[in-house]
């Protein structure tokens, strides 16, 4: 992969952090109207505030319980701009919880957008071309950079900060779970009926490597990654590989077998499976009677598993698939099978459905 692509993106912005069922909230607390600040270009630097224009925030960091752990420890990213024509910066503050979850920022009073980045990718001084929402807007997170025990979140909430209150703030990773789930063999009827898929693997390819920290839709391809239908690529470039590829570490015959598997990638919404457009795929390959094939398959898309009313790979989605392998597969990695030869029973949930709970640092 040309590396331009995330030089240009990353020169604008990075982003860093994962999930299971993963939503955040960043609650705010307004109290009195005094207080010192950073901003962008002039970390460190501190300024005080007039009584009269400025609200203090205190903010305690939430998170649903998964599997016991909280989605990363590290720093969150607060950006506040200002909610009229030019939308243009307020303050900025990198914050780490202390000992009972909270942490402190401020702002002008006025109607407010406030901006929330968690495990952010980026150094403090990075966000110093930030200057309106609408610059912020246009910020890349990088694959290469994502950790699947801490992704990259983010989150937008417009406020009234003349208003003593409390608020909350959900956070959504820009990752999506491919999770699966079972895969059994069902040769009946073929000459190898009976035989097994040896020394089976499972991975991503056409992966985005890049998606806007921001966005909440319309994920056109950007610099994909394994477009040659093979991990190699992956494995060279990603920080935790792993995160899209997986050995199954058993036969895969006739009775089901339950890895529950999860892999993670950027959304794609690509309309068109084109080279410049292509869909991101789940590809499983393996050994049958001493011969490698690959199973390429669209994900959620067309005759492969697209659950109705929803295409393509969303944002913070959860993709559950139950996989029966038919018959021999393909030579070819890079271009998808047949329906003949595999079948794929998928569901799609958000990541928002477990209860919040403080979490202490």
């Amino acid at each position: 992969m040309d590396d331009k692509y995330h030089n240009s993106a990353t020169a604008k912005g990075r982003i860093f952090q994962t999930l299971h069922r993963c939503r955040s909230a960043i609650a705010l607390l307004f109290y009195l109207p005094a207080f010192v600040f950073s901003s962008p270009g002039c970390t460190g630097a501190e300024y005080v505030a007039e009584p009269y224009d400025r609200k203090d925030i205190s903010l305690k960091i939430k998170a649903p319980e998964r599997d016991g752990a909280f989605p990363g420890e590290g720093p969150v990213d607060i950006f506040i701009f200002n909610d009229d024509g030019l939308k243009r910066i307020d303050s900025y503050q990198r914050l780490m919880p202390d000992g009972n979850g909270t942490v402190a920022a401020a702002s002008r009073k006025g109607k407010k957008i406030v901006v929330a980045i968690a495990n952010p990718q980026q150094e403090e001084y990075d966000w110093g071309s930030i200057s309106s929402f609408e610059t912020i807007s246009g910020m890349y997170a990088d694959l290469r950079k994502e950790n699947p025990s801490a992704p990259v979140m983010s989150g937008v909430m417009y406020i009234e900060a003349d208003d003593n209150g409390y608020f909350e703030m959900e956070l959504h990773p820009v990752l999506s779970e491919i999770c699966v789930r079972s895969i059994r063999c069902d040769f009946s009827g073929r000459p190898y009926n009976g035989a097994v898929l040896k020394n089976a693997s499972v991975y991503l390819a056409n992966i985005n490597s890049l998606a806007g920290i921001l966005e909440d839709d319309c994920f056109t391809p950007s610099a994909p990654i394994n477009t040659d239908g093979l991990p190699d690529e992956s494995r060279r470039v990603l920080g935790y590989p792993d995160m899209v590829f997986s050995e199954f570490g058993e036969d895969i015959g006739s009775s089901p077998v339950e890895p529950d598997i999860r892999l993670y990638c950027y959304p794609n919404s690509s309309a068109e499976d084109t080279a410049g457009t292509p869909f991101t795929r789940l590809v499983i390959a393996g050994e049958i009677e001493g011969r490698k094939y690959y199973y390429p398959v669209n994900i959620n898309k067309g005759e492969y598993a697209h659950v109705t009313g929803h295409s393509g790979i969303g944002r913070n989605y959860r993709y559950i698939l139950d996989i029966i392998i038919r018959q021999t597969g393909s030579n070819d990695p890079s271009v998808p099978v047949s329906p003949e030869s595999i079948s794929i029973y998928a569901s799609v949930e958000p990541w928002n459905e477990m209860p919040e709970s403080v979490i202490g640092y």
